[in-house]
């Protein structure tokens, strides 16, 4: 195996030391869920108590979240490691003047690794998985109301055409990654997305500051070989010559044949992964999207307990109300039998068992502790409930709410605008 450009220069010290902890740092920062993970809880338990306080323990492990407590403290264990390896490195390996070879396998894993993450998260805007359309409570939700995460949530899920260019966007990016002589460009456009990403993310409090910010990272890190060409050429507008970074060229056919198969099946595999992610995505979204017994916003103009001859003329046993309960004022049969309704002041969530047969309806409600049966009757746009909460027999009545009333889901598109319409 040998070089095929031109003879190595040499790097300054300061490139080399940069590259070594750069090359140790986001290695271990992309590969650590390969470590174990009792090692991690270890480490980041010993740096909580070290930073934070003594008795410090972990409350919370990365879970939807990928900026907790155990993140920093991880992160800070990573800087560690990076430091302590850049500086053994250095002393061991003082002599050499360059590392084209190192940099060219340190960037392959880099390079995949970005490009399975950009794809990935590509397919799941191209198909709606990470931004849906808005729910009927998002619809009624007091702008107020609502967490900045949950706002840049709704802003996407609104557009599905501009979810999707984002998406394309993404995926353009890990695409072009995946082959050498476009591998410039790939970093180039995910650092233009990735960077709109991570503005997205700090600016709108989402919590995948660390993840999204090491992408970035990653994608900077790849450009950094050609950086004085980009320079002669963007700014200087001067011309500059062919790439002179190492590629293997190996002298033995079975060589060139082991090597050349390998990084093919590396190509197809990602792209089967992202295939994977794509068909996955579109499954969950049809479950997710099966209009249940009942869908719609329904507005309660009645709730009571059932009274003595109701319950002596129901073809249902009830329990007498047993105690004073807070009001239902709205109930939003979501798709995928999701049900959110408003309690005094309180939302509550709950995944409802619908028989059709019977018209019977349970849940129970999320860190709540009683059930809720209900034997449900239509007329028109007006829903009965007639069951019981824990213990309680209520009586709810319901009036069905146009989801066409939102300006927002009928106002739809317009070429020509004769005045601007911003509400």
């Amino acid at each position: 195996m040998q070089q095929t450009l031109n003879p190595p220069q040499t790097w300054p010290v300061i490139n080399r030391i940069l590259f070594r902890f750069f090359s140790i740092y986001l290695l271990l920062y992309h590969f650590a869920g390969y470590i174990p993970q009792v090692w991690w809880d270890n480490a980041v338990t010993r740096a909580g108590q070290l930073l934070l306080r003594k008795d410090y323990s972990i409350q919370a492990w990365p879970m939807g979240s990928g900026d907790t407590t155990f993140n920093y403290l991880q992160l800070f264990c990573l800087l560690l490691i990076a430091l302590t390896g850049c500086l053994l490195w250095s002393v061991i390996d003082r002599k050499r003047k360059n590392y084209d070879k190192a940099q060219y396998w340190v960037m392959v894993p880099l390079c995949y690794t970005l490009a399975m993450a950009t794809l990935k998260y590509g397919m799941a805007k191209v198909f709606p998985g990470q931004f849906e359309e808005l729910s009927l409570y998002k619809l009624e939700q007091p702008l107020g109301e609502s967490s900045p995460m949950g706002l840049a949530w709704t802003f996407m899920g609104y557009s599905r055409g501009y979810t999707i260019f984002s998406g394309i966007a993404e995926c353009l990016g890990g695409f072009l990654l995946l082959f050498r002589r476009t591998r410039l460009l790939g970093a180039l456009v995910c650092i233009a997305v990735m960077t709109n990403v991570v503005a997205l993310n700090f600016f709108y409090d989402i919590c995948v500051k660390l993840y999204s910010g090491h992408l970035l990272l990653t994608a900077l890190f790849l450009i950094m070989p050609d950086m004085k060409r980009m320079v002669r050429f963007f700014i200087l507008q001067q011309p500059v010559s062919i790439t002179t970074q190492y590629y293997p060229v190996f002298t033995t056919r079975w060589k060139r044949y082991v090597f050349n198969s390998l990084r093919y099946a590396a190509v197809v595999w990602v792209l089967w992964y992202t295939v994977k992610i794509g068909i996955y995505v579109d499954r969950s979204y049809q479950k997710r999207h099966i209009k249940g017994a009942i869908f719609g916003t329904y507005e309660v103009f009645s709730f009571s307990p059932l009274l003595k001859d109701q319950l002596a003329t129901s073809t249902h046993t009830f329990p007498p109300l047993k105690k004073v309960r807070p009001a239902w004022k709205t109930l939003y049969f979501e798709k995928g039998g999701i049900l959110l309704y408003q309690e005094a002041e309180n939302m509550k969530g709950a995944a409802v068992n619908a028989d059709t047969v019977t018209h019977i309806l349970n849940w129970k409600a999320q860190d709540d502790t009683e059930s809720v049966h209900m034997h449900y009757t239509f007329n028109g746009d007006t829903l009965t409930l007639k069951g019981t909460i824990g213990n309680d027999s209520v009586l709810v009545s319901l009036r069905r709410k146009d989801r066409d009333h939102s300006l927002l889901t009928n106002r739809g598109f317009h070429w020509v605008n004769e005045t601007p319409f911003n509400k």
